[in-house]
C-alpha cells in the first residue's frame, strides 16, 4: 500500500490549508480559500472528498461552501463551532475518523473557540489556532483563555513529542520575540528565531518543529519553567498554579 502522504499551502498572508493523501482517497484541512485548495489537490492529481476544520473561523472555513458545491465533498468540524460553517458531520465525541483509506485521531481543544480540535495524521498535529509556532491562539472571538489552559495542560501536554507540529497560521516570527522576551536566556528560541528568519529571507516555508523541540521555546508550553514563571509574576503578579499562569501569559501576549 502507498504510505500517505501530506502537503501544505499558505493564501493571504500567512494561514495554512493542509491535503491529506492515502492511496486514492484525500481531504483537505481548513481550506480558507478555495482557489489555493484546489490547486494544491490538482498539483497531487487528487479530488478529496472530505473537508476538515480545526475550528470555525471564517479565514480558515470561508472556502467550504464553495469546495462542497464543486467536490461533492463533505464537510467535518465540532457542532460547537457549527454556526460558522454548518459542517455534514459533527465532531463532537469522536476521537478518530475512518475516511476511505485516510486514518485519523481527533482531540478536542477548546479555547481559541469552543469547538477546536487537533487533527493527527501520519506523525503530524494539525493544530489550526489552538497551537501556534512559539505561541497559542488567543480568545478575542468566542474563545476562553480558561478552557485554552486546560487544553494546554491536558490533551496537548499528552501528545507525543515526535509529532511535526503544523498550526493554521505561520506567526512564528510575531510570536518568537515575545518568547525571548519573556526568557531571553532560551538559546532554543533564539535559535530557531535565526532559523525562521534565513528561511523566509530565501523564500522558504520554515520548517515544522517536532512537539519536543517546539516545548523547549514556546511559552505556552513552559509555565514551570522558572525564567518563565517568574516573567509571569513579575509582569502579571501571577503567583497561582499553571492553569493562572497561562491565563496571564495570554493576557500578557495579548497587550505585548
Amino acid at each position: 500500500m502507498t504510505a500517505p502522504s501530506f502537503d501544505r499551502r499558505r493564501y493571504r498572508k500567512d494561514n495554512y490549508a493542509y491535503l491529506l493523501v492515502a492511496g486514492d482517497d484525500a481531504a483537505l484541512v481548513d481550506p480558507g480559500d478555495p482557489e489555493v485548495a484546489l490547486a494544491l489537490s490538482a498539483a497531487h492529481g487528487v479530488r478529496p472528498r472530505w473537508i476538515l476544520h480545526t475550528h470555525g473561523h471564517g479565514d480558515h472555513t470561508g472556502g467550504s461552501a464553495a469546495l462542497r458545491a464543486l467536490l461533492g465533498a463533505r464537510v467535518l468540524g465540532h457542532g460547537a463551532d457549527a454556526a460558522w460553517f454548518a459542517p455534514d458531520e459533527d465532531l463532537a465525541g469522536a476521537r478518530s475518523l475512518a475516511l476511505g483509506a485516510l486514518r485519523l485521531g481527533v482531540v478536542p481543544a477548546p479555547g481559541h473557540t469552543p469547538g477546536s480540535v487537533l487533527l493527527v495524521f501520519d506523525g503530524r498535529v494539525l493544530t489550526g489556532d489552538t497551537l501556534f509556532w512559539a505561541g497559542a491562539g488567543n480568545c478575542r472571538h468566542g474563545g476562553d483563555p480558561a478552557l485554552l489552559a486546560e487544553t494546554l495542560l491536558g490533551p496537548v501536554a499528552a501528545l507525543d513529542g515526535a509529532l511535526e507540529l503544523h498550526p493554521g497560521h505561520d506567526y512564528a516570527l510575531l510570536n518568537l520575540p515575545f518568547a525571548l522576551d519573556l526568557e531571553p536566556g532560551n538559546a532554543d528560541a533564539r535559535t530557531r528565531f535565526a532559523r525562521v528568519e534565513a528561511a523566509r529571507a530565501a523564500g522558504e516555508e520554515p520548517p515544522a518543529p517536532t512537539l519536543a523541540d517546539e516545548r523547549a521555546v514556546n511559552p505556552f508550553l513552559r509555565v514551570e519553567a522558572p525564567a518563565v514563571r517568574e516573567a509571569i509574576r513579575a509582569r502579571a503578579g501571577e503567583e497561582g498554579g499553571p492553569a493562572a499562569r497561562l491565563v496571564a501569559l495570554r493576557r500578557l501576549r495579548d497587550g505585548w
